[in-house]
């Protein structure tokens, strides 16, 4: 099914809100006495959230969300590698769980008088992308094959993603899609990845394929594979086709969780 855009390069894509946390949904501070190094909370209470918040996260995840969970599966992938490449890649990519200047969670940190202060905190959402794709990058200087160099294009094209490199996103998420070593599931995140590549691009043609291949893989989320086609088409097309999406996708999925927010997405159209 062919996509027409209308208005093509005078309607901005809406981007999502930008996470401003360290990780998606989750609260500064540990719990004292956890004895957890800063990658293994990390990646505990990421999954955590995931799991506390599933039906939200499937709902409205998002380009910043999807970057996110690349990051922490590209973190769960370097370990047990070579040290010395896993260990400079655990370095960037924990950058992600640092705070950022003039954020809710920060600033709600700063507030409690018995917490101290993060000895890092970044000045920008861009600045603490950037350094995630600075240490993916270095990575792949070294190693271009087997899981660190997977890991390293999957967190890169995230950061890539998020900076607006929109172009080297896409081939990075098609290269580790194509990788020989790639576990299903990064495999299954790299297409949503293409995916949001693509349609920032304004191919939604191609975004749709790839959204076609993540169900291929997950055909348990099919549901959520062709409401965030819709989306997109929302985001990037026009109100008509968008408004014929939701249509669609109410009248094939209307027993899931996504058809109340899709009926609402069609009646503000």
């Amino acid at each position: 099914m062919a996509i027409k855009i209308k208005n093509k390069g005078k309607k901005r894509p809406e981007e999502p809100e930008e996470e401003e946390s360290g990780q998606p949904g989750v609260p500064p501070g540990d719990a004292p006495g956890s004895g957890l190094d800063g990658f293994e909370r990390f990646g505990i209470r990421t999954a955590a959230w995931i799991e506390n918040n599933r039906g939200l996260f499937f709902a409205i995840i998002g380009v910043v969300v999807i970057a996110a969970v690349g990051v922490v599966l590209g973190m769960v992938h370097v370990r047990g590698q070579q040290v010395e490449a896993s260990d400079r890649l655990s370095e960037g990519l924990a950058a992600y769980e640092q705070l950022v200047e003039g954020s809710p969670q920060l600033e709600a940190l700063r507030a409690q008088e018995e917490l101290e202060e993060p000895e890092q905190i970044f000045g920008s959402v861009e600045e603490r992308w950037q350094v995630v794709y600075d240490s993916a990058s270095h990575t792949l200087e070294d190693f271009d094959g087997g899981d660190i160099a997977d890991s390293a294009r999957m967190s890169k094209a995230a950061a890539a993603l998020n900076l607006g490199e929109h172009e080297e996103a896409e081939t990075l998420y098609q290269q580790v899609i194509d990788s020989d070593t790639v576990s299903t599931s990064m495999k299954a995140m790299a297409f949503i990845g293409l995916a949001n590549a693509l349609a920032a691009q304004e191919d939604l043609d191609g975004a749709e394929d790839a959204w076609g291949q993540f169900a291929e893989l997950q055909p348990e989320r099919r549901a959520y594979a062709d409401f965030e086609m819709a989306r997109m088409v929302e985001r990037y097309g026009d109100a008509d086709a968008a408004a014929e999406r939701y249509a669609e996708f109410i009248e094939e999925h209307s027993d899931t969780d996504y058809a109340d927010e899709a009926e609402r997405r069609r009646a503000l159209l």
